[in-house]
């Protein structure tokens, strides 16, 4: 069967399972049963949620990919209550929480909480090791065929136990 190549722009062009209303008799496909090779734009994506009562400034710093010795910062203001989402890399490299290699928030009081992948400090462990994980299902057109791509959705927390666990760090 011929094999195709997908690049990552087809990522944008997917649309969620759960917003289709497909009929009954259209057949999703897998990448084995279609016989293609699809190389996706994501794997899935980070959701950042901010369970405090101010907003907060999420400051991500992550590999430079074209110098080694350098790195690139991405700033996200969240709101109480709400979350932002990253992007995992799949066929290139991605913004996820699991591709950074620190965190820096700043609170509305203006305290900075800075959690290092790695680190053995109990805030950074609790931002980068306390998710939860989940699975979502998109669906892309292919040659009038529908092909399924399972995605993996990790939540992290910026949360009072976060804080008060800089804080006791912080005596």
């Amino acid at each position: 069967m011929k094999k195709y190549v997908i690049l990552a722009a087809m990522a944008a062009m997917a649309f969620c399972s759960c917003e289709q209303n497909l009929a009954e008799d259209e057949k999703i496909f897998t990448q084995e049963e279609l016989g293609v090779y699809v190389e996706w734009g994501r794997s899935g994506w980070s959701e950042v949620s901010n369970e405090m009562d101010g907003s907060v400034t999420l400051v991500t710093t992550y590999p430079d990919v074209h110098n080694s010795e350098r790195t690139t910062d991405l700033t996200f203001v969240i709101n109480p209550g709400d979350f932002i989402k990253l992007n995992m890399g799949a066929f290139a490299p991605g913004i996820s929480i699991d591709e950074s290699l620190t965190a820096s928030i700043k609170l509305s009081d203006g305290s900075e909480i800075l959690c290092t992948r790695g680190s053995e400090d109990a805030w950074s462990k609790r931002f980068f090791e306390n998710y939860q994980q989940r699975s979502e299902t998109e669906i892309v057109e292919l040659d009038g065929k529908k092909l399924s791509h399972e995605l993996i959705v990790r939540t992290f927390h910026i949360d009072k136990t976060l804080v008060e666990l800089w804080l006791a760090g912080q005596e």
